[in-house]
């Protein structure tokens, strides 16, 4: 019979802690297993420990944009609305920085899933090159099409001088932004979801220093304005980088032996890290289109000339929705990066529980969430404005977004799903879907036909939500019994 002694030891070498004794047999911790198994672990205590740090992580990631929508508050409300119109070229740099990271997570996932180490180093070095190039070519779009796109959206005078210097310096600091994606990638698809988190929480407060002192200047920096609210975004984001990079030297061994030729892009990897990253980089760039497209809309009223009221209301208003939407974010990770390694292992009973178990989480999450969203929309939006217009505004789209926010949760599971899977081209389909043909075919109707004006807006979204993840859900469902996986009794 296994003494006392034994038993722990048998235990704790199963954890995979390492001790050591001295010569008086004195017992020294060395080291605990940091790593998840992702293959053999309990699929609901893996959700927890991967979906809480990402989510706590994009808590301050989040509240680093709402804080940059605080201090642009703080200057005007002209300010807030330059910011908004700015997001359809942020987000197209995010897309290129989530789709790359995505991309190449469900591939380094799968590959460490089969056991082939090598492989899931190509592709973190493969990563690098991919991220630079992407970067040089989105500074290019960018700058071109940014004051094209701002005049579409009624901006003049100090509203287009704003989103256009905001922009560019965006734009030219826009390779830290996409480049971490390739740590972040690498450690993600290993089960480490603690450092994605830390990274958000270095940016957030790097930013909340930068921002203040940028904007209103102190000693020899002069006060920038708007342009010091980008200033202090890039600072943070090459901070958070170095970090990212540091971490994934020091916690994995993918740049051992490494050589500048490694680096040199190989069109079979880099072919195999499109084809996985552009489909989530289109999802996004949908994202993108629809914020031009509510942004658009949104112009219309009250006026084309007043208009900034409206769009300031709803910048405001998107960054309070995105703080309650953070509960679900680290269950969107948890599942692709366990879809990975699973799918990789051949194990697709636990992709379907992974799956079931994070879309459940996610709903009952946001569902409390719509709660605190639709009474607490009034006091959220006075904490950005005292202008009574804005506030109402922002209310009004607040407690409509209330209603839909939980089977948002149900959609971007799916999506993650579908990416760990490497079949990413079907969420293509229901982005565009989404985000395009069916928002402007309901925002003409009940905005302009009905004429219900921002509320036939706000109306629309919920709509078009429900559809989407109606629709999406028979996709799911269908093609998974391709693979002998039925989710749902439909």
């Amino acid at each position: 019979m296994a003494t006392k002694k034994e038993k722990f030891f048998k235990r704790e070498k199963s954890l995979g802690t390492l001790y050591y004794t001295d010569k008086n047999s004195r017992l020294f911790l060395l080291m605990k297993k940091q790593k998840l198994d992702l293959i053999n672990d309990p699929i609901p205590h893996l959700i927890i420990k991967m979906a809480i740090p990402v989510s706590i992580g994009f808590f301050f990631h989040t509240m680093f944009n709402v804080v940059d929508t605080y201090f642009a508050s703080q200057i005007s409300s002209v300010a807030v609305a330059a910011l908004t119109i700015t997001f359809p070229i942020f987000f197209m740099i995010v897309a290129i920085s989530s789709g790359t990271r995505t991309g190449a997570t469900a591939l380094i996932a799968n590959a460490e899933g089969s056991n082939n180490k090598e492989l899931a180093k190509k592709y973190v070095i493969q990563t690098i090159s991919f991220s630079v190039v992407a970067s040089i070519l989105i500074m290019i779009i960018g700058l071109i099409t940014a004051p094209y796109l701002f005049k579409i959206l009624h901006a003049e005078g100090d509203y287009f001088n704003f989103a256009i210097q905001y922009t560019n310096i965006l734009l030219y600091g826009c390779l830290f932004i996409i480049l971490d994606s390739t740590p972040t990638a690498g450690l993600n698809a290993v089960g480490d979801t603690k450092t994605y988190g830390r990274v958000f929480i270095i940016g957030f407060f790097v930013n909340l220093f930068l921002d203040p002192l940028f904007i209103y200047g102190y000693g020899p920096i002069p006060p920038m304005g708007v342009k010091g609210i980008a200033y202090a975004t890039i600072a943070a984001e090459f901070v958070a980088t170095i970090y990212v990079f540091y971490r994934l030297k020091k916690m994995t061994s993918y740049f051992e032996n490494i050589t500048f030729i490694d680096f040199l892009p190989n069109l079979k990897h880099q072919y195999a890290l499109l084809k996985q990253a552009l489909p989530a980089s289109i999802n996004m760039f949908a994202v993108s289109a629809g914020f031009f497209i509510i942004t658009f809309f949104v112009s219309y009223f009250p006026t084309p000339e007043t208009s900034d009221v409206s769009i300031a209301a709803y910048g405001i208003a998107i960054r309070i929705e995105q703080i309650i939407l953070l509960p679900a974010i680290g269950l969107n990770f948890a599942c692709l990066s366990l879809t990975g390694q699973n799918y990789g292992a051949l194990k697709f009973d636990r992709i379907r529980e992974g799956y079931l178990i994070s879309m459940k989480y996610g709903f009952i999450l946001l569902f409390f969430g719509g709660v605190i969203l639709y009474f607490g929309a009034g006091l959220f939006m006075s904490l950005f404005t005292k202008d009574e217009q804005v506030i109402n505004i922002g209310i009004q789209y607040l407690q409509i977004a209330a209603f839909f926010t939980p089977v948002l949760a149900i959609l971007n599971i799916s999506i993650a799903l579908m990416q760990g899977l490497k079949k990413p081209g079907l969420t293509v389909f229901i982005s565009l879907f989404k985000e395009l043909i069916a928002a402007v075919i309901f925002f003409y109707i009940f905005s302009f036909y009905f004429d219900f004006q921002l509320k036939g807006i706000w109306s629309s979204i919920l709509v078009v939500n429900y559809l989407s993840v109606f629709i999406f859900l028979i996709i799911v469902n269908n093609r998974m019994k391709t693979l002998g996986i039925k989710f749902l009794k439909i």
